[in-house]
């Protein structure tokens, strides 16, 4: 079952979040991106797109492109919701445009930075297509295992950047594993068996025997939620200096602040691969292809290829 922020711990600790996007939702302007007034940002996407699916994402009825009274954190410029304004059950995903749509003199709607507009659609696409079918994503062998290693490497990177595990190599191979099953378990809501494991396993190098002596002090709680996963990792590395708090705080540092849901979203996960591929600089695009390298264009080609099929 796909996961909203509601089901997300981070989400959670933050309740002003539930009524910013509510109060967003109610006020927002929504365009009309079929008019004329429309027409010279469709032409702009269509030349500069990434996907030939762009356009038609970008006019669907179910992507509502907004403008609000202020513009939404970062984190949120792309999300998905019930359109309550009208009162109706299925779920758009909104993309907040404010800082970034606006009408030119000439009455018609205009762009700051088309490459932005393009990164926001393709966040809307993978997002809609999570939460219209997240089968799609859950049961595509490429997102499973190229994403596992991807999140692995990133949060790895973040867990050395504050512990300093690389000067102990078997220890880094723990984190990998961890880090790849809690992408496999918790963001991604598959089972624990043999086949995720191996994933897991291979990522980080490990044998059967080393894997299972790391399994043997993983608890039932584990992979229930960030905050219970970085307990977990902090007692099986042995490193108490590792807390919830630093790891969100250092990430967000890292990788920028629009990130941090993907430390349990997968649509946001995917954005924020996107988004560096792209090179539209809405994330820390240059330490992430640093820590990534061909790994990351690979990843967002996968993800791109689930949208073109999808859509």
């Amino acid at each position: 079952m796909s996961k909203n922020y509601s089901g997300t711990y981070l989400y959670g600790k933050y309740p002003d979040y539930e009524k910013m996007l509510f109060t967003y939702i109610m006020e927002a302007e929504k365009i009309d991106k079929n008019g004329d007034e429309f027409a010279d940002i469709i032409f702009e996407v269509r030349r500069r797109q990434v996907a030939s699916s762009m356009v038609k994402v970008l006019r669907s009825e179910k992507v509502y492109l907004t403008i609000g009274n202020k513009p939404l954190p970062r984190q949120f410029k792309v999300f998905c919701a019930k359109d309550v304004k009208n009162n109706k059950k299925d779920s758009v995903v909104y993309i907040d445009g404010t800082d970034l749509i606006y009408k030119a003199k000439s009455g018609k709607w205009a762009c700051r930075d088309i490459d932005v507009l393009i990164s926001y659609i393709a966040s809307a696409t993978h997002t809609y297509i999570y939460y219209k079918d997240e089968s799609r994503f859950t049961n595509n062998n490429k997102i499973l295992s190229i994403g596992a290693k991807v999140f692995a490497e990133l949060l790895t990177y973040v867990v050395d950047y504050v512990t300093h595990i690389s000067s102990t190599p078997k220890i880094k191979a723990h984190c990998k594993y961890m880090c790849a099953q809690y992408y496999l378990y918790c963001i991604m809501g598959k089972d624990i068996t043999d086949s995720t494991t191996n994933i897991a396993r291979k990522i980080a190098g490990l044998s059967d025997r080393e894997a299972s002596v790391v399994d043997m002090q993983i608890t039932a709680n584990t992979f229930t939620n960030i905050k219970f996963f970085i307990d977990a990792l902090a007692d099986v590395l042995h490193v108490n200096k590792l807390t919830i708090d630093v790891v969100v705080e250092r990430w967000m540092y890292l990788f920028n602040p629009s990130t941090v849901f993907g430390l349990e979203l997968f649509p946001s996960f995917a954005t924020m691969i996107t988004d560096c591929y792209i090179g539209s600089y809405l994330n820390n695009q240059k330490t992430i292809e640093k820590v990534l390298g061909n790994t990351m264009v690979e990843f967002a080609k996968t993800i791109f290829k689930v949208g073109e099929d999808a859509v």
